[in-house]
């Protein structure tokens, strides 16, 4: 069966197709607030080494699936699996740490703290999560900024750079540990083409140099299709579909479809 037949066969199905030893799963996750169910039987896994950009319309719930992997909100029901460790089995904050160490988030808004300078900003995360001489750490921090196409900017604050470079310097930081895993929130969110492009740069080359596995969250189909080896779309509480993005562009659901072209009318009542 091709990919774009089993995207075609999984819509209106909330179960995806496993594999023996997923990377990352999610397996049956409900997530509520309140009153509002975000998740109701939440299935996807991701493969190890794959750039995998999630999709679907505002307040579906996308960073909320970032956040739970990692441990910064609670599932209700359901199963999280990482390399092997069931987290959802996790009930301290110190038993994600390990799981943290090797997976990082970039967070929207690049979340620096402004009081730091752009060197400490990225030391910050090392001096957290390791014992390093101050040489090293200089080193990575050098390192990391080099990667993101900043260097030699330790010194500057928040402040002064612009929403591209801050940006860049909230990868820059969260790369600092060498993860495994890269999260990306909305990375592109309030850029530029330019900037934009940057980043889809940016998330391909460190891909190439890192052999990291990427979960990529955003509105932007320019950098879906930059960037990914397969999609995931959201909607209702769930995976409505899954696959390449050839298969997603070609989908016979029209949710689909309609959310990647841009075009409103299948989600208008």
């Amino acid at each position: 069966m091709s990919e774009a037949t089993a995207v075609s066969a999984r819509v209106g199905d909330t179960t995806v197709p496993t594999m023996e030893h997923p990377y990352i799963a999610f397996r049956g996750v409900d997530k509520a607030f309140g009153r509002q169910r975000v998740y109701q039987g939440l299935d996807l896994e991701v493969r190890r080494g794959e750039t995998l950009c999630v999709i679907g319309p505002s307040g579906v719930g996308k960073s909320v699936m970032l956040k739970m992997l990692i441990g910064l909100l609670p599932t209700e029901a359901g199963e999280i699996w990482f390399d092997g460790q069931k987290v959802t089995d996790f009930e301290e904050d110190q038993e994600f740490l390990p799981v943290r160490r090797r997976i990082a988030m970039v967070f929207q808004g690049a979340a620096l703290f402004d009081s730091l300078t752009v060197y400490e900003n990225i030391a910050y995360p090392l001096r957290e999560q390791f014992t390093l001489p101050e040489d090293e750490i200089a080193r990575r921090v050098a390192e990391k900024l080099e990667w993101v196409g900043l260097p030699g900017i330790e010194q500057k604050k928040p402040a002064e750079l612009s929403g591209g470079m801050k940006k860049r310097v909230g990868l820059a930081r969260g790369i600092a540990t060498d993860p495994e895993v890269i999260l990306y929130d909305e990375p592109t969110t309030g850029l530029d083409p330019v900037n934009t492009k940057r980043i889809g740069d940016l998330i391909l080359s460190l891909k190439e140099r890192m052999h990291c596995t990427s979960l990529v969250v955003t509105h932007d189909m320019s950098t879906v299709f930059q960037v990914a080896d397969r999609i995931a779309f959201v909607f209702d509480r769930r995976i409505r579909a899954v696959g390449s993005t050839a298969a997603m562009r070609t989908s016979s659901d029209a949710l689909v479809r309609g959310f990647i072209e841009g075009d409103p009318a299948p989600f208008e009542d």
